[in-house]
């Protein structure tokens, strides 16, 4: 079966997946598959991982007294989380439907987005801008280089990889994809007008990535090889400042978390 186009598709609106019992804010989304999201949950400073059916609770680890931001896979069984205002990331293992602290990670400054590059991690600090793999023994193994001339980034804090093995950063003040190898050397940057304020990212496969153009209240779909930018999902949609966002092709389903939207996460099914 050929890869789906997304921009092609219509998406409808599920009812919302209700995740928390009261308000809280939740940061960064990842699709643990097949059947469940890992949550970083600001507000109770918490790792969740619930039924992506269902919205209940399966598993949960505190962060105290760190507040997450960025979250990943680094392979099938093991997470990475940044914890902003604090130098660190977190490992912890995903097994069974039970979350497990890991190793912690001391990182040279204040991380927020997090992705895997093999059985590494990508951290992003965002002020001053930088991106350093780093072993999950916490060796650094490669370093962004600023290219000189003008600088890539300004205000970065989420990333993601795709399965060929490329990372791509969305900057927040500069309205830019930036595309970069697994030794962090830049390729490429995309922009658009219908990208304003990019935030959460994901890739989505065969050359597409989908991205939270905050400021535009929209997703964005991005062909990585065209450099075609699509808006798939708008505000006559429900999409209200747009945080990050996960994809399940298993169940032809999008995940958004938006920034006002306080105890649950929006649904969209492919039809």
């Amino acid at each position: 079966m050929s890869p789906t186009d997304l921009s092609r598709v219509e998406f409808r609106r599920l009812p919302d997946l209700k995740v928390c019992t009261e308000p809280c804010d939740i940061r960064d989304i990842v699709m643990v598959p097949p059947n469940s999201l890992l949550l970083s949950n600001w507000t109770k400073k918490s790792i969740q991982q619930v039924d992506s059916r269902t919205g209940s609770t399966l598993s949960e680890v505190s962060t105290k007294p760190y507040g997450p931001w960025g979250i990943c896979m680094v392979g099938r069984e093991l997470a990475a989380v940044s914890y902003s205002r604090s130098n660190k990331v977190q490992l912890v293992h995903v097994r069974g439907g039970r979350l497990t602290p890991g190793t912690v990670l001391d990182v040279k400054a204040d991380c927020w987005g997090v992705t895997p590059s093999g059985d590494n991690v990508v951290e992003l600090y965002h002020s001053p801008p930088w991106l350093e793999v780093m072993s999950i023994n916490g060796q650094v193994l490669h370093q962004y280089q600023d290219p000189g001339a003008a600088s890539t980034f300004k205000s970065p804090y989420f990333l993601t990889t795709s399965s060929d093995g490329f990372h791509y950063v969305a900057d927040f003040n500069l309205y830019t994809i930036t595309k970069l190898d697994s030794s962090l050397k830049v390729l490429q940057t995309f922009s658009d007008p219908q990208l304003i304020g990019p935030f959460g990212i994901t890739s989505v496969g065969d050359g597409q990535l989908l991205v939270c153009s905050w400021r535009n209240n929209s997703i964005v779909h991005v062909n990585v090889n065209s450099g075609k930018m699509t808006t798939i999902l708008g505000e006559e949609d429900g999409i209200v400042s747009p945080r990050s966002l996960a994809y399940c092709p298993q169940q032809s389903k999008l995940f958004v978390c938006t920034e006002y939207k306080t105890d649950s996460i929006q649904v969209y099914q492919m039809d």
